[in-house]
């Protein structure tokens, strides 16, 4: 590019360029209030409100700021966390266990994270955003597990000692993969249901421990936090009609002796395929496939079974169950490549019935291992 051109003339002093204005500095509340929102959003909000207000006396930069820390908060609080409960539908799995529940949610009251609160019950325990919920970690509901909904939002909990009255316990937290966009609620609950019965064995050691009443429940992303990253959902046990558990459900290896150990090593690969039982609204395609699991898990079962040796006592009654097993694999084969609805409900049922869960309750009594009812 050419320099300036001179110009001929006389010289004029050129007048000094005025001095730049002196640089705003950010408002420290407008900052905090967007790392805020992200960190725990109704903070954010406040924050948020706070700093525009402030802004309009201060000379200080960061407006916008703080209108994306309202934006975020407010659309995050809209849509939260969503819980709904588990239904467990097998019924020969439920007759040791505890039968078909249900439950419903709607939304709990929201409280700020981080104090010592009363449950409403003389409890103390502390507040916690329902996205900062470990494994192991034991609490009530912000409205109580009896009175939800389907389908509630819900923000924070009341986190508990596992060794005192408690609604609820968390047994796994999993992530949703192979999605970009949000999935729906219907998509999302049917992993959560798969995804959370796959890891209930795991956590307890044994599911036939379980309190007959206790059933499942998920914490699961709402719209508005998968846009911001939300991908996780919490797992966790309830006592079906939101009554109160005490103590910790999980499994104690350490408090089991050998034989328990590897009975429920030969058995908890069925186990966990019972869990994974689809809802019926997860359409023929999605439960025939765990039917073809099911099938699987027996005939990997009967097998092992019949390969180890057990302690005397039970060896008769080990062979029974082998045999009752392998009657049964073919009504899950059955179920498999059933037809229709209806099919396909006659064969599970015939599956279950043919499973020698008798035989199963004699051995795990000789083991001294929870047998149910």
């Amino acid at each position: 590019m050419p320099g300036p051109v001179p110009v001929a003339g006389a010289l004029a002093p050129v007048p000094p360029a005025p001095a730049p204005p002196p640089e705003l500095r950010y408002s420290g509340l407008a900052v905090g209030s967007l790392i805020a929102a992200v960190v725990f959003f109704p903070a954010g909000l406040v924050l948020g409100i706070l700093a525009l207000a402030g802004l309009d006396r201060r000379a200080e930069r960061g407006k916008g700021l703080a209108v994306a820390a309202v934006a975020i908060a407010s659309t995050a609080i809209l849509t939260l966390a969503v819980v709904i409960p588990a239904v467990v539908t097998s019924e020969d799995h439920d007759a040791g266990r505890g039968g078909d529940a249900s439950a419903h949610a709607q939304p709990g009251d929201v409280r700020a994270p981080g104090g010592e609160q009363e449950d409403g019950q003389g409890r103390e325990g502390t507040d916690l955003s329902v996205f900062d919920i470990a494994v192991g970690d034991c609490f009530d509901s912000g409205a109580g597990l009896g009175t939800f909904d389907e389908g509630a939002e819900e923000l924070t909990v009341t986190r508990l000692p596992c060794e005192g009255p408690h609604e609820a316990e968390a047994f796994a937290a999993v992530q949703v993969e192979g999605h970009g966009a949000f999935p729906g609620d219907d998509e999302l609950f049917a992993v959560a249901n798969r995804e959370c019965g796959a890891h209930v064995q795991g956590y307890v050691l044994d599911s036939w421990a379980l309190p007959l009443d206790v059933q499942l429940y998920y914490y699961y992303p709402g719209a508005a936090t998968w846009q911001l990253g939300d991908r996780e959902i919490v797992c966790f046990f309830g006592q079906s009609g939101g009554g109160a558990l005490t103590g910790t459900l999980r499994g104690d290896a350490a408090a089991m002796d050998a034989d328990q150990l590897r009975y429920l090593e030969v058995t908890t690969p069925l186990e966990v395929a019972i869990w994974g039982e689809p809802l019926p609204e997860e359409g023929l395609d999605a439960r025939r496939e765990w039917a073809g699991r099911m099938a699987d898990s027996v005939g990997q079962e009967a097998g092992t079974l019949t390969a180890e040796s057990w302690p005397r006592e039970i060896e008769p009654l080990v062979a029974e169950l082998a045999e009752a097993r392998l009657t049964s694999l073919a009504h899950w084969n059955d179920a498999a490549g059933a037809g229709d609805e209806s099919a396909f409900a006659r064969h599970v049922e015939a599956g279950y019935d043919a499973m020698g869960i008798d035989s199963e309750i004699e051995i795990r009594g000789i083991l001294g291992l929870p047998v149910g009812g």
